[in-house]
């Protein structure tokens, strides 16, 4: 008669191990495929056209210090990293042209009292991952705080007076 598993792995736990380690590896990876983390440097030229002129217009064709080409939560977009007057920026672009996310890098210092006060309040000592300056297409203004903390990460925006929006 033949063993059952239970069998199997009471009398061979290395068996177990040997089985397990593969199978948590591959749901991993299944997982972290829909994670930045997956990311593909890319070049202006080899984007498409729309894409490239999407960027054109918020870089001049200057300064672009890397663009990705990423997937996130199924999107497929390009993700530029750029420099303009000595200032950071990240552009976030689809195939299309779309611009879905136009951003300032900004430091603690760049804040406001108020936001600066509500990032220290957000964040509780936990890793700041980035700062950023964001402006709708109303024209209002709002910073968004990334950090990690008790092993997740974290997103905050907060109005130019303070007020948490998102958490």
């Amino acid at each position: 008669m033949r063993n059952s598993t239970y069998q199997v792995v009471k009398e061979n736990p290395m068996f177990f191990r040997q089985l397990m380690v593969p199978t948590v590896a591959l749901i991993f990876a299944v997982v972290l495929n829909g994670c930045t983390l997956f990311s593909k440097e890319v070049k202006l030229e080899d984007i498409p056209p729309a894409a490239q002129a999407a960027i054109e217009s918020y870089t001049s064709g200057e300064g672009i210090e890397k663009i990705t080409h990423e997937k996130e939560e199924g999107k497929d977009f390009y993700k530029v990293e750029y420099k303009k007057d000595s200032r950071k920026f990240e552009l976030e672009v689809d195939k299309d042209g779309e611009v879905l996310e136009a951003e300032e890098i900004v430091t603690m210092e760049d804040l406001p009292p108020a936001v600066q006060e509500t990032v220290k309040t957000a964040s509780a000592g936990a890793e700041i991952k980035e700062l950023a300056l964001l402006e709708t297409e109303e024209g209002k203004i709002f910073y968004e705080i990334e950090f990690e903390k008790d092993g997740k990460e974290h997103k905050v925006k907060i109005a130019e007076d303070g007020t948490v929006l998102i958490l």
